[in-house]
């Protein structure tokens, strides 16, 4: 921090403790494109009751990429939904608010039931994980995002044009990259044994069912996954046009398939909720880390 910008923070925190400047709640923005529609859900929640709502976004100038270092992690919460706004922190904002107004999410440590921070009055830079009771979550979450089809390439609108030609497209999530190990907050990666459960499920629900792929690792799906599913080209396709800079994309073709299958992380599950319905069968793993889901879809299948 050099000193003209030491002396900014000291005129801006002054100017804020003494009621000069309008006091503001501003939020750390990270991670893939699901949990930037997360990220600004919240500080929508907040934008609602009247405080003025601002964007941490140093992440993606910064880091960008996943816990690994392999997969580009960009702010595309505007490339999927451009009706959206997102008004961006400055760095005197950022590092004033940090320092003196800093909340820990109430997800970062599992202290899932404390939802005090929703109380918080501006100035708060809330920070790390949140999670939001389903009942404010979820019609938050209607109300803000939809599919947006005119936003994909042409190689993905040929995609999506295909997907809603068959009668029964179904989504499968193969979270790999950082997710594939073990992690605390995610639980164990999905099994061999949950995708052929989930596959074998599937089709006996629909016959007609046709499976459509999409992972961060679309090479080890086609050579390792799929043939240990015993599926043909006749009744999946493993989905490779899209990187991880392009994930928005994914959602959407995802979004649009009449069913899906999750894993670990949410590109999957928000996908499903992007085009929830009665009819829809969302297949989720069968433990803890996933149970908070039930609440969300309408009907979920464990396995």
């Amino acid at each position: 921090m050099n000193i003209l910008h030491k002396i900014h923070c000291k005129i801006y925190r002054f100017l804020l403790k003494n009621g000069i400047l309008t006091p503001k709640t501003v939020l750390l923005m990270d991670g893939g494109v699901c949990s930037q529609m997360h990220q600004y859900l919240l500080g929508h929640l907040f934008g609602q009751k009247g405080y003025r709502v601002e964007y941490d976004l140093n992440f993606f100038k910064e880091w960008g990429s996943d816990m690994d270092y392999r997969f580009v992690r960009n702010f595309d919460l505007l490339k999927a939904f451009p009706y959206l706004s997102v008004e961006e922190a400055s760095r005197v904002v950022i590092d004033v608010y940090k320092r003196k107004y800093f909340n820990l999410g109430n997800n970062t440590y599992g202290r899932q039931n404390d939802f005090s921070f929703l109380e918080k009055k501006p100035p708060v830079y809330l920070g790390g994980y949140y999670h939001v009771p389903a009942d404010i979550w979820l019609p938050a979450f209607r109300s803000l995002f939809r599919v947006m089809p005119e936003v994909l390439d042409a190689q993905n609108k040929l995609l999506y044009s295909e997907i809603g030609s068959r009668p029964c497209p179904v989504a499968v999530h193969v979270r790999r990259g950082d997710l594939k190990v073990e992690i605390p907050a995610y639980g164990k990666p999905a099994s061999l044994e949950y995708f052929k459960s989930a596959v074998t499920y599937m089709q006996g629900k629909d016959k007609s069912s046709f499976f459509y792929f999409f992972s961060d690792e679309p090479d080890w799906v086609g050579d390792e996954l799929v043939p240990q599913l015993r599926l043909t080209e006749n009744s999946c396709k493993v989905v490779n046009v899209n990187g991880s800079d392009k994930g928005y994309m994914d959602l959407f073709l995802i979004a649009h398939c009449r069913h899906q299958i999750t894993s670990k992380g949410t590109l999957g599950k928000y996908g499903a909720l992007l085009g929830d319905n009665p009819e829809k069968t969302v297949v989720l793993c069968n433990d803890n880390v996933e149970y908070p889901w039930k609440e969300l879809f309408q009907n979920p299948v464990f396995l």
